[in-house]
């Protein structure tokens, strides 16, 4: 029977500090690596600017293509598409666009006005078969934070955010 008096004692008991230093090298790289590819937080309020911006150049260009004229109706919290059809503002397929994370444009706009027992819808945005474009500067806003995107008359929409 072998007791433990017969063993030999081990004279590699551990790690030497070389294997650490790799070892925990080895962990930094990867952390470093999951971290790089996290998404950064997005800001709301700059998502709702970059859909706005996208779909003003979207439906200048379905205006352009289809040789129909393309609107938008501006609500308080969104905003719809609409299309020229038989001399009546109609909305177009799809669903409005609603922002969401507190994000509003800075007032109200009415987007229809009552014409004796009918409603009229009128955009707040107007984007024509020649590629211009008509519509006043819209002002988002969240919190206390701001962006104005102004739609030039060639349909280019740019952005200001004083706050940022």
């Amino acid at each position: 029977m072998i007791t433990r008096r017969d063993l030999h004692p081990s004279t590699e008991a551990g790690m030497t500090l070389t294997e650490v230093l790799v070892a925990v090298f080895i962990m930094a790289l990867a952390a470093g690596m999951v971290t790089m590819t996290m998404r950064p937080k997005a800001d709301p309020l700059a998502e709702a600017a970059t859909r706005l911006e996208h779909d003003v150049t979207s439906a200048l260009d379905l205006a352009l293509v289809t040789g129909v004229p393309q609107g938008l109706s501006i609500t308080e919290d969104g905003y719809q598409r609409l299309s020229w059809q038989n001399q009546v503002w109609t909305p177009a397929p799809g669903r409005a666009v609603t922002f969401a994370h507190n994000v509003s444009f800075d007032t109200p706009r009415t987007s229809s006005q009552a014409v004796s027992d009918t409603v009229t819808i009128v955009p707040n945005v107007i984007l024509d078969t020649t590629g211009t474009a008509q519509g006043e500067p819209l002002t988002l806003i969240r919190d206390r934070q701001t962006i104005t995107l102004t739609i030039a008359p060639n349909g280019q929409v740019a952005w200001e955010a004083p706050d940022a």
